[in-house]
């Protein structure tokens, strides 16, 4: 949400000791983020501008294109970070 992969990476790569850090990704959680990013184009707008939820037939083809194993366990993984981004865009407007 704003933030490229790449951005992402450089602020993990950072001193492990650093107390402020933004965040911390466990590695069993970087392929639910990938998608994640992968997906910042595929959010339903409503006719306020404000996003709906993300459009799952383009959930579904990026899981395709990222070959994705267990799509089931990923959609669950997914449908969490995109209840969590709802929220706070929620709380935001």
């Amino acid at each position: 949400m704003g933030l490229t992969h790449a951005q992402i990476a450089e602020m993990l790569a950072e001193d492990e000791d650093e107390a402020d850090r933004a965040f911390e990704v466990w590695p069993e959680n970087w392929p639910a983020l990938d998608l994640f990013l992968a997906l910042g184009t595929q959010w339903r707008i409503g006719p306020l501008g404000g996003a709906l939820g993300l459009d799952y037939q383009g959930v579904h083809a990026a899981m395709r294109m990222m070959k994705v194993k267990d799509r089931a366990v990923m959609f669950d993984d997914l449908h969490v970070m995109e209840r969590a981004a709802l929220k706070v865009w929620n709380e935001k407007s």
